[in-house]
């Protein structure tokens, strides 16, 4: 199966949270560690306040990455994310959650919303009573609370990417090896490119395929997202990592310094593409005339 190279500038688009530069608002201060909201039990909470489920990963059928945290009490649905070994979900308290008791239960991930499998209660919150003002005040910082992360932490030895947002972090002018084992691609029929990579790469195997990416040298640091590129179907985010600053004198390649900076013959000004063709004339006029 042929694959399609990605335009560069899709994948230079592509590149997500890559460290902001000088001058940006001023940081929110760190939030409160959230209010631990264990199984079976009711806790209290207060408006605007962060509470945290967190269970054992490989242990329950119906708790594993991506599996929705809901309740009517929260202001967003939260989700299921591997932190080493276990699964870890952050939700905030909505500032208008009048007082009471509200269920908070586990659903399917998102985009398999009528999976009926996964529908269990973990327990409840219990919301305090808040006047006008706790409520504005409420509204005011939780707009300047930043947005709860969703990277995730797999155990050592797990290949990558186990998820989306299984972030590896590698130093720029480093190597990752891409794994997918869900038969998700064939031999050759899937290319994977990132705006890090030297170069795209194609992944290699039969039932278990998988790829060597190396990072560039002069890849600024940050996150970077991974395309899964096949033939027939559009491009789609399959994995991400964090690049951190390169060692002194590094170097890419030689095989990938047509990646990372100079341009084929082809592209080279009109003048220097012509003198190109012209020595190539000339010289097949030479062996012909011998």
């Amino acid at each position: 199966m042929a694959v399609k190279p990605m335009a560069a500038g899709t994948a230079a688009a592509l590149t997500v949270l890559l460290s902001g530069g000088a001058g940006g608002a001023p940081a929110a201060p760190p939030a409160d560690p959230p209010r631990p909201l264990p199984s079976g039990a009711e806790s209290p909470a207060r408006i605007g306040e962060r509470v945290g489920v967190t269970t054992e990963a490989h242990v329950s059928g119906d708790a594993f990455s991506g599996v929705r945290v809901t309740s009517p009490a929260f202001a967003a649905e939260a989700e299921l994310r591997m932190d080493g070994d276990l699964l870890v979900a952050v939700a905030t308290v909505s500032c208008t959650a009048e007082p009471g008791s509200y269920e908070v239960r586990f659903a399917p991930p998102r985009g398999n919303e009528n999976a009926s499998d996964i529908d269990r209660l973990w327990g409840s919150v219990r919301v305090a009573p808040a006047d006008a003002a706790e409520r504005a005040e409420c509204d005011r910082q939780v707009a300047r609370r930043q947005p709860e992360s969703q990277e995730e932490r797999y155990p050592p030895g797990t290949v990558w990417p186990a998820s989306p947002w299984d972030v590896r972090t590698v130093q720029a002018g480093g190597q990752l090896k891409a794994e997918d084992g869900l038969a998700m691609g064939g031999d050759g029929g899937v290319e994977l490119s990132s705006p890090g990579f030297t170069r795209p790469v194609v992944m290699r195997g039969d039932k278990h395929v998988s790829a060597t990416v190396r990072i560039r040298c002069d890849a600024r640091p940050g996150l970077y997202t991974v395309l899964w590129n096949e033939d027939g179907k559009p491009a789609r985010v399959w994995a991400r990592y964090r690049v951190t600053a390169a060692a002194p004198g590094c170097q890419d390649p030689p095989e990938a310094v047509l990646q990372v900076g100079q341009k084929a013959p082809w592209l080279l000004g009109g003048g220097a593409a012509l003198a190109v063709v012209g020595a190539a004339g000339y010289a097949l006029f030479r062996r012909l005339s011998r």
